[in-house]
């Protein structure tokens, strides 16, 4: 039994997770900021809060993705693939449940820039891939056939 006020410490499944999540949490705010100052200094302030709208549900929509792994980064894989599944699933339907949201009301958020939202969207998503597959091809992941 450990100590009250220690941690135990982290797997090597979630030690990879955590290295991963905070790869493409740099990677991706790198490329949030680069491309929302952009566009905040060519195309004004609506093209940059769009930006930065489609850059933070970019971010928050990995972040999400990579938090429900290490929860269950030491569960069987059958666990993995449906937690994995679940939060993507769920992901996804949100997103929709909101674009439903300003299509139906298209009037209010006639501001917003949809050049600058899919190029936050597309740069951010890009940004935090670069970054976390760089990570994820430098990490030491034992691989071995079970004897038996």
């Amino acid at each position: 039994m450990t100590e009250p006020g220690r941690r135990r410490p982290l797997s090597p499944h979630v030690r990879r997770a955590q290295q991963l999540l905070q790869a493409g949490l740099v990677g991706g705010h790198v490329a949030a900021l680069t491309i929302v100052g952009l566009f905040l200094a060519l195309g004004g302030p609506n093209a940059g809060a769009t930006a930065a709208i489609g850059a933070a549900v970019t971010i928050v929509f990995y972040t999400i993705a990579l938090g429900v792994q290490m929860a269950v980064a030491d569960a069987s894989p059958k666990v993995v693939l449906f937690a994995w599944f679940a939060s993507y699933v769920t992901r996804v339907s949100l997103l929709g449940v909101c674009l439903a949201a300003v299509l139906a009301n298209a009037e209010r958020w006639a501001w917003l820039d949809p050049v600058a939202l899919f190029v936050a969207v597309v740069g951010t998503v890009l940004g935090w891939l670069v970054l976390e597959l760089f990570v994820y091809s430098r990490m030491r992941v034992p691989v071995y056939d079970d004897p038996s």
